[in-house]
């Protein structure tokens, strides 16, 4: 086919375009209409214990950040654990959250190598989820202490309950998107797949196709509104005059 039978076939169906790129426009909307923004607050945590010189200044050795790097798995583990959610949990009534709530909020990772715990909390309430990450890591380092024998924790960096942050599944406009690409591309293989299946005679190479014969001429379409102005303006001409006998001429 060449480009111009391409384009032919898609003016002549163009409306099953239109309605694919319409439905999968519907679908994206009324998925968009159940979109529900969710943020994100954390809370960074050093896990550090430097030691005292002579003079007593801290000094960091390789021998404590190796067994600090060691106690990460650990402490992560008992972030999450009951010991620090029920904490968490009796300390902020108005969260309305038990401790096993808490404790699937709760999203805690640390960078390889690193000495720095991560604890982060996804919530419709980006004041909650900043109120709950920080409460985390204060009781967290609060606990430490009496679980591991160890005050090795401090807060790094903790979450601004006073921000106003964009929401962090906001997907919509790209949920539109892909909605109008999917329907265009959808809608041109329907369109060609109907095209392809269509066996009748449209053209001249398909009589020829199909009789084995060359066409020697052909009749165009002709449009209803063509024939009415024919007919319009074949019943509006004068009859033609007529010869009549002389002795008729009375």
């Amino acid at each position: 086919m060449e480009l111009k039978e391409y384009l032919s076939v898609i003016v002549k169906r163009w409306w099953v375009l239109a309605l694919t790129v319409l439905l999968c426009f519907a679908a994206a909307i009324a998925y968009n209409t159940k979109y529900q923004p969710m943020y994100r607050a954390s809370v960074d945590l050093i896990v550090n214990e430097p030691s005292l010189t002579s003079t007593g200044q801290a000094q960091v050795d390789s021998n404590s950040i190796e067994a600090n790097l060691k106690l990460i798995n650990t402490y992560k583990k008992i972030i999450n654990s009951d010991a620090i959610t029920k904490i968490v949990a009796e300390r902020h009534p108005e969260l309305n959250l038990t401790s096993s709530q808490i404790s699937n909020k709760l999203m805690i990772d640390s960078t390889q190598n690193t000495q720095v715990i991560n604890v982060a909390v996804l919530d419709a309430s980006y004041e909650k989820a900043a109120t709950l990450a920080n409460s985390t890591g204060n009781v967290f380092i609060d606990q430490i202490p009496e679980i591991m024998q160890l005050n090795n924790v401090a807060v790094l960096n903790a979450a601004d309950s006073s921000l106003n942050p964009e929401p962090v599944n906001d997907h919509r406009q790209m949920v539109l998107a892909l909605a109008l690409i999917i329907g265009l591309l959808l809608g041109f293989g329907i369109i060609f797949l109907i095209e392809y299946l269509d066996d009748s005679v449209k053209t001249e190479l398909d009589v020829e196709h199909a009789i084995g014969v060359p066409v020697l001429a052909r009749i165009d379409r002709i449009a209803k509104s063509d024939l009415r102005n024919q007919h319009a303006n074949d019943a509006g001409q004068e009859e033609p005059a007529v010869l009549r006998p002389a002795n008729e001429q009375r």
